[in-house]
């Protein structure tokens, strides 16, 4: 087994912290001014895109050198963080839909229910800073 690429894991996991923090502000907005600049959503879109790529990207690099199983959709990346206790089992389910949410923006980028999408702003972005939160402290424990 190759160690870990911590400086690789680092880097994306800043660019998932810069990410959360511009979607932090596209939350504060109501949901008239959020829908109301193409911009906005467009924006939150690509965000939330890379974002939840760069967590896969970790999660895979993770489960590829730790000899953790074979993930054959997107959400098993997240299923096998969870049973090697990488992450936690309580939000196992909240992990698993941002990998659904990903597919729906890359493969139906035309049916986006951008109502949902404000409301997961609002609600959601937690989840992702639990995410490095969780993911930080398992790179520290392989140091």
């Amino acid at each position: 087994m190759s160690p870990l690429d911590q400086e690789s894991i680092q880097s994306k996991i800043a660019r998932i912290q810069r990410n959360i923090s511009e979607l932090k502000k596209l939350a504060k907005l109501t949901y008239k001014k959020y829908v109301g600049d193409i911009r906005n959503t467009s924006m939150a879109e690509r965000l939330l895109h890379v974002t939840i790529e760069a967590m896969l990207d970790i999660g895979s690099h993770i489960i590829a050198e730790e000899s953790l199983g074979e993930p054959l959709e997107y959400r098993d990346v997240f299923k096998l963080l969870t049973r090697a206790k990488i992450l936690p089992p309580t939000k196992e389910e909240a992990f698993i839909r941002m990998a659904g949410l990903r597919n729906r923006i890359v493969h139906l980028y035309d049916d986006i229910d951008h109502k949902l999408l404000h409301k997961a702003l609002k609600q959601e972005l937690s989840d992702f800073d639990i995410f490095v939160r969780e993911i930080v402290k398992y790179l520290s424990s392989k140091k």
